[in-house]
């Protein structure tokens, strides 16, 4: 029988396994991504990590997540392939509201891992301009 933790790291596995097919698609590939775009992004929350995700067209948006809640460094993680046009500006922010990491795409990444430390709470701030790309963030906890 499988356990709900397992389950959760399978879903969380399957999950990474479809952004980095995405990730890897090639401009010149058969299929255009950005062609079936919805800008619909999927967002998964939790007191250990935010996970982000969107294919995005022409996509205007902004928002602040209170997450992670817990840990004393975050993992971030971070690709954007099949860039267009427009920026995103990724901004976390510890319980003092100190910028911890800050970055503002303009062109394709795939960043593996940065390590940013401070005190929880943190705030993830994102920020679309007229974004056509796929993306996709991941920051996790770590500490107690």
């Amino acid at each position: 029988m499988m356990t709900a933790q397992r389950r959760s790291a399978w879903s969380i596995a399957g999950s990474a396994a479809l952004v980095l097919a995405l990730a890897g698609c090639a401009s010149n590939d058969v299929v255009d991504v950005l062609s079936t775009a919805v800008n619909l992004p999927a967002v998964g929350v939790t007191a250990q990590g935010l996970g982000f995700t969107v294919v995005a067209r022409e996509f205007t948006f902004e928002q602040t997540y209170s997450s992670p809640t817990e840990g004393d460094s975050l993992d971030v993680g971070l690709a954007v392939t099949n860039y267009r046009a427009g920026s995103v500006l990724i901004e976390i922010r510890d319980a003092g509201g100190v910028a911890r990491y800050q970055q503002t795409l303009t062109s394709g990444i795939a960043q593996g891992q940065a390590t940013v430390a401070g005190t929880p709470p943190y705030t993830v701030h994102l920020r679309f301009t007229g974004f056509s790309a796929v993306f996709a963030l991941g920051v996790a906890a770590h500490g107690p």
